[in-house]
């Protein structure tokens, strides 16, 4: 059994895009919930990882990685943070976690992922699929709920940068 740990520091990741149906987060355009469709479409960076190795030839990997960024194009910006929980044989397998949406005035949207990588052929990168629920929220989103997907790509090894799009529908 081998493992691995990396903690980065600087915070490297940023949000590729933001688009929001209905308002948001900060400043004059904060949060209300209302039944609104929230997209994020984000390229995430892996900050710390734990993973260990298993099986003959390492064929299992098991661990977490938290992956962040920060979209602070616009005067409200929003911080994301994944913690996934995986178990893989192959690169493919289950997935589970939590999203954490941070806006600017420190509102937070909590969710919960569940869902299942497949590895490509090059056996190093993988398509993410998961189901969302919404645990809750603070500030503006304190009364949310609701459900999404989450649908993300990795062009390199376990712990590297995701493609992420994540769609939320918020009932109040």
């Amino acid at each position: 059994m081998s493992r691995t740990r990396t903690t980065s520091v600087a915070l490297t990741a940023t949000l590729a895009a933001l688009t929001v149906t209905g308002p948001l987060a900060g400043g004059a355009t904060a949060a209300t919930v209302t039944p609104t469709r929230v997209t994020v479409a984000a390229d995430l960076t892996s900050t710390q990882k734990i993973l260990y190795t298993a099986a003959p030839n390492d064929r299992v990997t098991y661990g977490f990685n938290l992956l962040e960024g920060t979209d602070s194009r616009g005067a409200s910006p929003v911080q994301v943070q994944m913690l996934g929980n995986v178990t893989y044989t192959k690169g493919s397998g289950p997935f589970f976690g939590t999203i954490t949406f941070t806006a600017a005035d420190g509102s937070t949207l909590g969710v919960r992922m569940d869902g299942a990588a497949r590895a490509l052929p090059n056996g190093t990168d993988a398509k993410f699929s998961a189901k969302l629920t919404v645990l809750g929220g603070t500030g503006e989103w304190l009364r949310a709920k609701g459900r999404g997907t989450f649908v993300g790509s990795r062009q390199a090894a376990l712990g590297g940068t995701v493609r992420a799009r994540f769609v939320i529908r918020l009932k109040g």
